[in-house]
C-alpha cells in the first residue's frame, strides 16, 4: 500500500462528498479510490467512513484522523512546493474557477499570460455562474463573489467591483429617465441574481443609504442574459463596469441616476485555508491584486469620461 495516496484519496473522498467524486476529480477509477480506503482502513485497524447505499459520512475516529491528515497534507504540499518554487518555478496543475463576465473580459488572458511567466504550470479554468467550494469541487483557487467564508474556506479580496444602473438610449426615448429611486419601481429591471439574490437595491447619495425593492421581469445568474435584455432596449440594469465599458463609452448604454453610488462589490480569491498557503494561489493572487488594484483601469477610462459618476472608494 502507497500509505501517502491513501490518505490523499481519504481527504479527497471526505471533501468531494463521496468516493465517485472523488475519483471523478483526481481522474481515477472509483475503484481505485476504494481500494485505497480499504486498503488503509484495514491498515490503521479502524473504521474512518461509514457507508450505505444512501450516504458516506465520517466515524468519529475518522473525523479526528482527517483533522490531521490535512494538516500533513498541508505541510508536504507547500514544503514541497517551496522547494520546486525556488529551483524551477511553478509547476504542477493549477486548478481555477471564476465566474463568466470576469473570465471573458479579463482572466482568460490573465492566466495566458501567468502561464507565460510560469511554463511549467498547467492550467485548468472552469467557469462557474454560481458559488463554487474550491474544496468540493477540487480547485486550488475559485475567483468569484460571495459572502465572508466559513469553515475551511478562506478568502482575500482581489479586485473591488463597481456597478452601475444602466439603459439603452433606445429605452430611455419610450420610457423616459428614472430621475429618483422611487421611479425604479415603475420600471422593468433585469437582476442578476447571484450577485443580488434580494429584490432589493441598496443605493447611497450624501453618505445617506437608499434600499429599493424591485420586481424584476428577467432573473438570471448569466450576465449574458442581462446584457441582451438592456441592450436591446427591453428594461434597465444592474452591471458591472468592466463588462460594460465599450457600451458605456460609445453610448450604447446610458447610465441613469449619476448621482447615486451603487454599492461596491468584491471579486475575491477562495481557497482552502491554512497556515500555508499553497505557493501557486499566493503568487497567482498578488499577480492580480498587482495588476488590477483599488481603481481598476475600466474604472479610471469611465471616470475620465464621465467625471459626475459617483466611483470613487470611500474614504
Amino acid at each position: 500500500m502507497d500509505e501517502l495516496k491513501s490518505i490523499r484519496s481519504f481527504v479527497k473522498v471526505v471533501e468531494a462528498g463521496s468516493f465517485a467524486e472523488a475519483a471523478r476529480q483526481e481522474g481515477i477509477a472509483k475503484s481505485v479510490i476504494t481500494k485505497r480506503i480499504n486498503q488503509l482502513e484495514s491498515h490503521m485497524e479502524m473504521v474512518l467512513l461509514q457507508r450505505s447505499t444512501r450516504k458516506m459520512s465520517l466515524t468519529d475516529t475518522g473525523a479526528n484522523f482527517y483533522e490531521r491528515c490535512v494538516k500533513i497534507i498541508g505541510d508536504l504540499d507547500n514544503a514541497k512546493s517551496a522547494v520546486s518554487t525556488m529551483e524551477w518555478g511553478l509547476s504542477g496543475t493549477f486548478r481555477v474557477s471564476c465566474i463568466s463576465s470576469f473570465t471573458s473580459v479579463c482572466l482568460a488572458q490573465d492566466l495566458c499570460e501567468f502561464g507565460r511567466d510560469h511554463p511549467d504550470l498547467s492550467i485548468d479554468l472552469q467557469q462557474h455562474d454560481r458559488f463554487c467550494d474550491p474544496v468540493h469541487e477540487g480547485f486550488d483557487v475559485c475567483i468569484q463573489a460571495g459572502n465572508t467564508p466559513t469553515g475551511v474556506l478562506e478568502a482575500t479580496e482581489v479586485l473591488p467591483v463597481r456597478r452601475l444602473l444602466v439603459a439603452s438610449p433606445s429605452y430611455l426615448e419610450k420610457h423616459g429617465i428614472p430621475s429618483s429611486p422611487e421611479d425604479l419601481a415603475d420600471h422593468p429591471f433585469a437582476l442578476n441574481n447571484y450577485v443580488t439574490p434580494t429584490l432589493k437595491l441598496n443605493l447611497m447619495k450624501d453618505d445617506r443609504p437608499v434600499e429599493i425593492p424591485i420586481e424584476p421581469v428577467i432573473v438570471a445568474n448569466n450576465i449574458w442574459m442581462l446584457h441582451a435584455a438592456v441592450t436591446s432596449g427591453h428594461c434597465l440594469s444592474l452591471m458591472p463596469i468592466f463588462f460594460i465599458e465599450k457600451e458605456i463609452l460609445s453610448g450604447k448604454l446610458v447610465p441613469i441616476m449619476a448621482e447615486y453610488k451603487v454599492r461596491e462589490v468584491s471579486l475575491r480569491a477562495y481557497y482552502r485555508r491554512s497556515q500555508y498557503v499553497p505557493m501557486k494561489v499566493r503568487i497567482f493572487i498578488n499577480f492580480l491584486r498587482r495588476k488590477y488594484g483599488d481603481l481598476p483601469p475600466w474604472d479610471l477610462r469611465v471616470m475620465e469620461k464621465m467625471p459626475e459618476l459617483k466611483l470613487l472608494p470611500e474614504s
